[in-house]
C-alpha cells in the first residue's frame, strides 16, 4: 500500500475505514531502516483523524462503553454494601446473545437490568428491612412521583432512582423503534417482580412453607428474568403490538424460560439454600416424603429438561400472526446462558463464570494437545 495507490484504488474511493485503521496499527511496529512503515504512519494518522473516517463515531462509542461501567457509580449502586456487583456477568450474557452491532440498545437494556435485578434480589434477601421492602414496592406501584415522595431510607431512594431511570431510558429507546410508549409496560414488569420478591420475604419472615404449586407460581417471576428479557424485546427490531405482548404465546415463552431458570437455580443451589434456610423446589419435594436428596435433585433435573424441550418447541413453531422469530430467540438464548451459568454449580453466585468469560476473550483455541 502507498498513499497514491490506496486513494486511486476502488477501496480508496469506497472510503475503506477498516483498511486504513489496520495499516495505521501495522505502521506502529517500526523496525530500523523501514521507511515505508514510517511513511504509512504519517498518512494514516492524518486520515484516521479525518471526519470522513468516522473518528467522532469511534469517540462516541468509546465514551458510551466507558460510561456503562460508570453508570453503577453514577447511580450510587456501589454504596449498597449488601449488593453483589455483577456487571461483568450481565454484560457478558448480553454480548453473547445480542452481538450484532445494531443491537446496542438491547445489550445496554439487558446488561443494566441484569445488574439492577441482582441488586434488588440481594435487597429483598438480606439488605432491606420489611419497611424498606414495602416502601420500594409502593413507590414502583405509584408510577408517578413528585417532590413529596417518601423514601424511608437512602437505600430505597438509591434503588428506586436507579430502577426508575432505567425504565425511562429504555422506554425512550423503545419509543423510537416501536412508535408507541411502552414505558408503563416496563414499569409493570418491575412491579410484578418486586411484589413476588416481597411475598418470598414475607414467607421467610413468617416461616411459611408454600406448596410446590404456590412456590413455582411466584418463583418463576421472582427469578427476575422479566426485567432483563422482556424490555429487550422492544429493542431488537420488529414492532410488537399490545396484543402480541399480552398473548398466550408471549406468556408461555416467558413462563417456560423462567421455569427453566428457577429450577436450574434450585437444583444447583440447593445445598447453599438449605444452609440459609431458604425454600426451593428441591426442599419442597423432600418435604413431600418418600424421596432422598438425590431423588429430589434428579426429579428437578428431569423437569428442567422437559421445560427446555417445550420452550424450544415454542421458539421453533411458526405462527402467521405470532411473535417474530428474532424476539422468540431471546427467550431461548437466555435459557442457553442459564445452562452455562449453572453447568457445574451456581455459577452466578461464585466466580467461575468470570474465568469462562476471560477464556473466551483472551485465550487462544487449541484444536490438538
Amino acid at each position: 500500500f502507498s498513499e497514491d495507490c490506496f486513494f486511486n484504488s476502488l477501496e480508496g474511493y469506497l472510503n475503506d475505514k477498516t483498511a486504513v485503521l489496520e495499516l495505521h496499527k501495522a505502521s506502529q511496529i517500526i523496525y530500523p531502516e523501514e521507511p515505508i512503515l514510517d511513511e504509512l504512519s504519517s498518512w494514516t494518522v492524518a486520515n484516521t483523524s479525518c471526519p470522513n473516517i468516522g473518528n467522532t463515531d469511534f469517540i462516541k462509542l468509546a465514551a458510551e462503553d466507558f460510561n456503562l461501567c460508570q453508570w453503577i457509580i453514577e447511580n450510587k449502586l456501589d454504596k449498597l454494601s449488601f449488593a453483589r456487583q455483577k456487571l461483568g456477568y450481565c454484560y457478558f450474557s448480553a454480548a453473547t446473545t445480542l452481538y450484532a452491532p445494531e443491537l446496542s440498545d438491547a445489550r445496554i437494556s439487558w446488561a443494566k437490568n441484569g445488574v439492577l435485578t441482582t441488586v434488588v434480589d440481594d435487597f429483598f434477601d438480606v439488605g432491606g428491612s420489611m419497611e424498606e421492602l414495602v416502601n420500594l414496592v409502593q413507590l414502583l406501584e405509584k408510577w408517578k412521583v413528585d417532590g413529596s415522595t417518601y423514601f424511608c431510607s437512602e437505600q430505597v431512594e438509591i434503588l428506586f432512582t436507579a430502577i426508575r431511570g432505567s425504565i425511562h431510558e429504555i422506554g425512550s429507546m423503545a419509543l423510537a423503534r416501536q412508535g408507541r410508549d411502552v414505558t408503563r409496560h416496563i414499569n409493570d414488569i418491575w412491579v410484578e417482580l418486586v411484589k413476588s420478591m416481597l411475598k418470598e420475604a414475607e414467607w421467610a419472615r413468617n416461616k411459611w412453607v408454600p406448596t410446590m404449586e404456590e412456590y413455582m407460581k411466584n418463583a418463576r417471576i421472582s427469578f427476575a428474568l422479566g426485567p432483563i428479557v422482556l424490555p429487550a424485546l422492544y429493542l431488537v427490531g420488529p414492532k410488537l403490538s399490545e396484543e402480541m405482548v399480552s398473548s398466550p404465546e408471549y406468556n408461555n415463552l416467558y413462563e417456560g424460560m423462567s421455569t427453566c431458570g428457577r429450577l436450574l437455580n434450585d437444583w444447583r443451589g440447593c445445598q447453599r439454600e438449605f444452609e440459609q434456610g431458604k425454600v426451593n423446589a428441591v426442599a419442597l419435594l423432600l418435604l413431600e416424603g418418600d424421596r432422598t436428596l438425590d431423588d429430589a435433585a434428579e426429579e428437578v433435573k428431569g423437569a428442567i429438561e422437559r421445560e427446555r424441550k417445550q420452550l424450544l418447541k415454542l421458539v421453533l413453531l411458526e405462527r402467521e400472526q405470532g411473535m417474530p422469530k428474532c424476539c422468540k430467540q431471546l427467550f431461548w438464548n437466555m435459557t442457553k446462558v442459564l445452562h452455562l451459568f449453572y453447568l457445574k454449580d451456581d455459577g452466578f453466585t461464585n466466580e467461575e463464570i468470570v474465568n469462562v468469560a476471560k477464556s473466551i476473550v483472551n485465550e487462544p483455541i487449541h484444536l490438538f494437545p
